[in-house]
């Protein structure tokens, strides 16, 4: 066996910063709070429940303290009537969602019709939708296209997270009906490369194993794009979710890491796949 770890690993920068900034703020204070987990790695969130991050459904569970704004962001009307009850605001979005949201906002200003590429349910989606009020949310192509007919003077926006190959495929669809159409790709360039590290390993293996929380879009995506390639690919938290009857010990494995997992895990799952197949060789991709 030959164990292969894609080029990135590890969190990524805005991943990186939130984590940091959570630790500190739990360090200091024990009134903060926040909507959600601050990402989508369960080892993450089980650490800071420890440390006395309080995670709430609505800005109603919160009586006094700190809101802690996480790494997807919020709407700004959240973080106004946040502002507006006396709460202290401690904003943690990811630099890169930051920027979308503030495109957004600027280009509902100049009076274009906004459509965001990504899962309407993401917080992170719903964040940027706050900026760009009337905005469209697209994930899939709609069987009726009317109402992307009727839009004039688009600009679309994307997810952080979102796939790239659905982002150009959505992208194309837009434009091959409406004449005027100004596309920003914010996917994350962090994204990206994994998303390209990925694939390009992928194609050089027999199977897959990504390690990230399982409701993490940017994970999920990654194994999407493996099996795509041709390799069989397994989503897993970490090592004790892999199981010895996936590998032969014959096999090519890669090793491929969401944004919002700790690149320890890796070292983990290697560590486990070599206890099972002695002979197995980790090599660098």
């Amino acid at each position: 066996m030959e164990i292969l770890k894609a080029r990135t690993q590890g969190f990524c920068f805005g991943v990186e910063l939130t984590y940091k900034k959570a630790l500190s703020e739990t360090a200091e204070r024990d009134d903060v709070h926040t909507m959600g987990n601050i990402v989508h790695n369960p080892l993450i969130v089980r650490e800071l429940d420890e440390k006395g991050l309080k995670n709430v459904e609505s800005l109603d569970d919160i009586q006094s303290g700190t809101l802690f704004v996480r790494a997807h962001g919020l709407a700004p009307q959240v973080i106004a009537a946040a502002e507006q009850k006396g709460l202290r605001v401690t904003d943690a979005t990811c630099p890169m969602v930051t920027r979308t949201q503030r495109l957004a906002a600027r280009l509902t200003a100049e009076g274009r019709s906004v459509i965001i590429l990504g899962d309407p349910n993401h917080p992170e989606v719903k964040g940027i939708a706050g900026h760009a009020p009337g905005c469209l949310v697209l994930n899939e192509w709609p069987n009726d296209e009317t109402e992307i007919r009727r839009l004039r003077r688009i600009a679309i926006v994307s997810q952080s997270t979102l796939n790239g190959d659905k982002f150009k495929e959505l992208v194309g669809k837009i434009s091959a009906i409406n004449y005027e159409v100004r596309v920003y790709n914010t996917i994350c360039s962090d994204t990206q490369g994994r998303q390209d590290s990925s694939r390009d390993l992928a194609r050089e293996v027999d199977a897959m194993v990504v390690i990230g929380g399982t409701r993490s879009a940017n994970t999920r995506h990654l194994a999407e794009i493996a099996q795509a390639e041709g390799a069989r690919a397994h989503l897993v938290e970490n090592a004790g979710d892999l199981r010895r009857e996936w590998f032969t010990g014959e096999e090519r494995i890669g090793i491929a890491t969401g944004a919002s997992t700790p690149g320890f895990l890796a070292d983990e799952v290697i560590a486990r796949l070599r206890e099972w197949f002695p002979d197995a060789r980790a090599i660098e991709a």
